[in-house]
């Protein structure tokens, strides 16, 4: 069953073609090491210039600091100031580039919970590589001339 269940996940992998997006900036914001690992991770075959914070008040610094990225993924459940929280901040600087809510919580209306709060999408966790190559091609890639 598990030899199943891998071949079947490297299956799906091959199926996305992850574009170079070598000229794309991205935040990723998560209070979990591993979170972080991963995401960092899966980005990497896409080239993209990424950057990390450890939590809503460090991604709302570096906004402040003026930090611009075409896609800010925000994890929503976080300590001390959670990712609805930290997009609200963001979004009150006058920020207007994509931020996607990156959950675990991905019950039925809550995509229109991120909406009313300022996200663009939401992508589940653990994350599902199509998700995130449709989030990085519709925002970044797309985007490009």
């Amino acid at each position: 069953m598990k030899q199943f269940r891998a071949n079947n996940i490297s299956r799906k992998k091959d199926l996305v073609a992850q574009n170079v997006m070598s000229y794309g900036r991205v935040l990723v914001v998560d209070d979990m090491e591993t979170s972080l690992y991963v995401a960092i991770g899966l980005l990497k075959p896409y080239k993209l210039n990424i950057e990390t914070a450890n939590n809503g008040q460090e991604a709302v610094a570096l906004i402040k600091a003026g930090r611009v990225y075409d896609v800010i993924f925000m994890d929503h459940m976080m300590p001390e100031m959670d990712g609805i929280e930290a997009t609200k901040h963001i979004r009150g600087l006058g920020y207007k580039n994509p931020i996607i809510a990156l959950t675990a919580n991905a019950l039925t209306g809550q995509a229109d919970v991120f909406m009313q709060n300022g996200f663009d999408a939401f992508i589940s966790k653990p994350i599902d590589i199509r998700q995130l190559d449709m989030v990085l091609n519709k925002f970044i890639y797309d985007k490009q001339s």
